[in-house]
């Protein structure tokens, strides 16, 4: 039996809130010590050695307030926006630096609690979820991923659907054409198109716009680059996550979402920063439970590493293959 969530009081488990937060807000921390260029090369080299470092250690994880995790969100929306303000006041090779770090945020912090928040019966934290995937032009992702992934998951239908001849590069183009796909043929089927898929490009457009007016080009292409880094970080943790697991199609239908059609991760850093979004089997099993009532499931197939090493070595497909052959069920 897993432990109960550990209180803050609990100082591993703080020490463990920090992180995350500290992950989460790392460009806003950046910029304000003056470093903007800083949260890229901290999360693709701090993290993953981070990881490795810790390795099987189970330490205990914190308990989440849904206040507190609203709270971190709305720091990752505003911190998208203030880092394409500033921008001007860059050289352009920091802008570019800049962008590219606080989309990697985006992607992991951001886009597991924007997922997490998407989720909620709150019709308040939908929303929020929302503003917080327009402003990386990634809106269409809150609908497309329960009445879609959620539904199809492990079938050719699915956004997230891979091979095991599948590398990240290829699957990171067609999982952005499919998921927006996906996203229109929900909304439309479902006559809300506006509000979810061409009003979010929308908004980005004036978003991009009122930038622009105040940080010119060297604003826009911020916005542009971190979203295009944030789609790239979302493909390899998703790639990751369902890479090669397929649902058998059993007299006339698929079967049921099992424990065998998502990849498990028990890595205690990842599980710190990603906010339990690496239980991911139990998620799909239990799409109803919050991020706190997410448990290990022994049954999937369990990744060596944490997301972030599992990410670089994605990049690498026949170092990925690999590894992640012999452990497919």
């Amino acid at each position: 039996m897993e432990k109960p969530r550990a209180p803050l009081y609990n100082p591993l488990a703080f020490a463990g809130a920090l992180l995350a937060i500290f992950f989460a807000w790392l460009p806003a921390f950046c910029i304000a010590m003056g470093h903007p260029g800083w949260p890229l090369a901290i999360g693709l080299i701090g993290l993953p050695l981070l990881e490795l470092l810790v390795g099987r250690y189970q330490g205990p994880i914190p308990y989440w307030s849904f206040w507190t995790l609203r709270i971190i969100l709305i720091g990752i929306t505003l911190q998208c926006i203030a880092g394409a303000l500033l921008a001007a006041n860059y050289p352009w090779w920091l802008v570019i630096l800049a962008a590219a770090g606080s989309g990697y945020a985006a992607g992991g912090s951001g886009n597991a609690l924007g997922h997490e928040l998407g989720h909620s019966r709150v019709i308040w934290d939908k929303r929020l979820a929302k503003w917080f995937f327009t402003t990386v032009c990634f809106g269409h992702y809150t609908q497309e991923h329960g009445a879609g992934h959620h539904v199809l998951v492990g079938t050719p239908r699915d956004s997230l659907y891979t091979q095991p001849a599948d590398t990240l590069a290829t699957f990171s183009q067609r999982n952005m054409v499919k998921q927006f796909k996906l996203g229109v043929e929900i909304a439309r089927a479902r006559g809300n198109l506006w509000p979810e898929v061409y009003g979010p490009i929308f908004f980005y457009a004036l978003l991009n716009l009122v930038v622009y007016m105040w940080a010119g080009w060297k604003g826009v292409v911020f916005l542009t680059v971190q979203t295009l880094v944030m789609y790239m970080v979302d493909a390899s943790i998703t790639f990751i996550q369902h890479w090669a697991l397929h649902r058998e199609f059993v007299d006339g239908r698929f079967e049921r979402v099992g424990a065998q059609h998502t990849w498990d991760c028990n890595n205690w850093i990842t599980t710190l920063v990603s906010f339990n979004n690496c239980r991911h089997a139990d998620h799909h099993l239990n799409p109803g439970k919050d991020l706190n009532g997410l448990s290990q499931t022994p049954a999937s197939p369990q990744m060596p590493y944490g997301y972030a090493v599992m990410g670089t070595i994605a990049n690498v497909p026949p170092w990925f293959r690999k590894i992640m052959t012999p452990l497919l069920p």
